[in-house]
């Protein structure tokens, strides 16, 4: 019996180690979840009929012919890059 009450005691000290005083996320960036926040916007529904009837592009066949043959003569444009913030 009195292994176990050293052993609560000792439990509860090592616990009390992880405890902070300030909290977990204040060492972030203040763009912290801003990320998801864009994911989220971009992947809206469309709210109206317009935007819902704006939402669907036809195919252009001769576009897809030109990217699959730049893609195959190993001449493919290289993407620029994009931030979700505006951090660069």
């Amino acid at each position: 019996m009195r292994w176990n009450k050293y052993t609560v005691i000792l439990g509860a000290i090592l616990l009390s180690g992880c405890a902070t005083t300030t909290p977990a996320l204040e060492a972030h960036s203040p763009n912290f979840g801003k990320a998801v926040a864009q994911n989220i916007a971009a992947q809206r529904i469309a709210p109206t009929a317009k935007d819902k009837a704006d939402t669907f592009i036809p195919p252009n066949r001769a576009r897809q012919k030109a990217a699959r043959e730049a893609y195959e003569n190993g001449t493919v444009k290289e993407p620029i890059s994009v931030t979700t913030t505006g951090d660069e």
